[in-house]
């Protein structure tokens, strides 16, 4: 289901109980899964990942991927025109241990039966039908093409008493589309702002702290960009995980979207009539 959209960006949520009957290959879009809650086995013509909750995924395009042994999987995707990379801001931030790419398949063979492959292009698909897996490889080579990272390893940046900028993850060159952390940290609270160039979208993850108003995991809120705003205090001593995404796309809300979106102030992101909006993905 999309909530926020515009021609280049999507903000999509996922919601599974049982495995993709196909694989899927989005060859117009980078994307990144954030896992939400529940667990998954993450197969794709890379390799093999095992979902586990506030894992981050870079998915580039045209990669080949299917969800399998699903269990009460909820998922957040960012998809953008533009190629994401991971790109922390610094090794203390995030270290590159804590980076890391599918494994091999356990057998080339995969699963038995006929497979379907989905090309997803705009709006229109192609499928294919194979009468073996498609997907299972034996190696790759070069850099890693699909990364994974979990938000219980990264570290917030600190500038004690002042307001500093969050820590970057992921980017492209062209700073279309970010993805900065945004757990409790020693420092000032953010000034009251506008963001001239950036729609911003805040994703609460995980306590026992708050941030702002907002408490339950999944919550998100977004400020388009020119709306006058204030980030909530970050120094929270019961500690908190949150995330924010900053484009530059002029994303506007789906029916769907609005369906499950609430208006909320822009101090600490309350329910209350304004022009931001809060929605919980739950």
């Amino acid at each position: 289901m999309t909530l926020l959209r515009s021609p280049t960006v999507r903000l999509d949520v996922w919601q599974r109980t049982e495995d993709t009957p196909f694989a899927v290959r989005d060859v117009h879009h980078d994307q990144v899964f954030y896992v939400l809650d529940g667990h998954a086995r993450l197969e794709t013509d890379f390799g093999v990942l095992d979902l586990e909750p506030m894992d981050m995924v870079r998915i580039p395009r045209s990669v080949a991927l299917r969800l399998v042994d699903v269990r009460d999987l909820h998922l957040i995707i960012l998809a953008t025109a533009n190629a994401l990379h991971v790109n922390p801001e610094n090794d203390a931030v995030l270290s590159p241990a804590h980076v890391d790419a599918p494994r091999a398949y356990g057998s080339p063979d995969g699963r038995p039966g006929e497979h379907e492959l989905v090309i997803r292009h705009g709006e229109h698909t192609t499928s294919y039908f194979y009468d073996y897996d498609p997907l299972p490889i034996i190696a790759t080579a070069g850099a890693p093409v699909v990364q994974r990272f979990n938000l219980a390893n990264v570290n917030a940046l600190s500038v004690k008493g002042a307001a500093s900028p969050p820590a970057r993850l992921i980017d492209d060159p062209a700073a279309e589309a970010m993805i900065f952390y945004l757990g409790a940290r020693d420092s000032g609270r953010p000034p009251v702002h506008h963001n001239a160039d950036y729609d911003e979208i805040g994703v609460y993850a995980k306590g026992p702290g708050v941030f702002g108003a907002l408490a339950v995991p999944g919550t998100a809120v977004w400020v388009p960009k020119g709306v006058i705003h204030q980030g909530p205090e970050e120094n929270v001593p019961d500690g908190y995980v949150a995330w924010l995404i900053e484009t530059r796309a002029n994303l506007e809300l789906t029916e769907a979207g609005r369906r499950i979106a609430q208006l909320a102030e822009t101090n600490q992101f309350e329910v209350h009539p304004t022009v931001a909006h809060l929605v919980s993905v739950r």
